[in-house]
């Protein structure tokens, strides 16, 4: 008999939910969060909102000063660093276990998801952050491993996003290595395919250095 799940704490709930509002930019870099309009906003009350930001602040995901209150915490440039080669790894790995897993309904969803972000790449309307996450989230949810997926979802609010998508000419580059990835899935290419997701991350992580190096000259 399969083992039942336990079920999920609101704690657990919200920790989930405000990594989501992260990662979509529902909450921006540098908002103030608020424990009384966090809870009104899930419609919940504080003390699942209290716990859910201490345990990301644990994390370093939110930080908290008696001046600036608690907001998404900044991400250095060696934490960054630290942050993407991590990912790389996580992330070829998640790719390499979905290839096999994928539908032909999972592929055609990348496909339509690769030509909205070479639309917004190329100048076009559309939510980059929103459009690249569902990319990538699409393939790692194919892995079939949800405790990676987790790790991956905690690295992912640790990427400074906002910085990265305004380096000249990052989103066209962006563009051009899923298109390889996407290759290499259509081929069935598992290990192809985790090779070019590590190196999409590693172009990023370069792209990211060079600009915030760039920044402080």
């Amino acid at each position: 008999m399969a083992k039942k799940t336990e079920p999920r704490t609101k704690k657990e709930l919200m920790v989930d939910l405000l990594r989501e509002a992260i990662l979509s930019g529902e909450i921006q870099p540098g908002e103030r969060l608020l424990q009384e309009a966090l809870a009104e906003r899930f419609k919940v009350s504080q003390t699942p909102i209290r716990e859910a930001i201490q345990q990301l602040i644990a994390e370093g995901v939110l930080s908290h000063s008696p001046y600036r209150g608690v907001q998404v915490a900044e991400v250095r440039l060696a934490e960054a660093q630290q942050v993407y080669l991590i990912r790389a790894a996580l992330e070829s790995l998640a790719t390499r276990q979905a290839v096999p897993n994928l539908k032909l309904s999972d592929v055609a969803a990348l496909r339509a998801n690769q030509l909205a972000f070479e639309q917004v790449a190329a100048g076009g309307e559309g939510s980059t952050l929103q459009i690249n996450n569902t990319f990538h989230q699409t393939i790692y949810s194919a892995a079939g491993m949800p405790l990676l997926e987790g790790l991956i979802k905690s690295l992912w609010v640790k990427t400074p996003w906002d910085t990265l998508f305004v380096i000249p000419n990052r989103l066209k580059d962006a563009a051009a290595e899923h298109r390889r990835i996407l290759d290499a899935i259509e081929a069935g290419d598992a290990e192809l395919a985790g090779q070019r997701m590590a190196e999409h991350l590693e172009a990023g992580a370069r792209a990211l250095a060079a600009y915030l190096e760039g920044k402080s000259e």
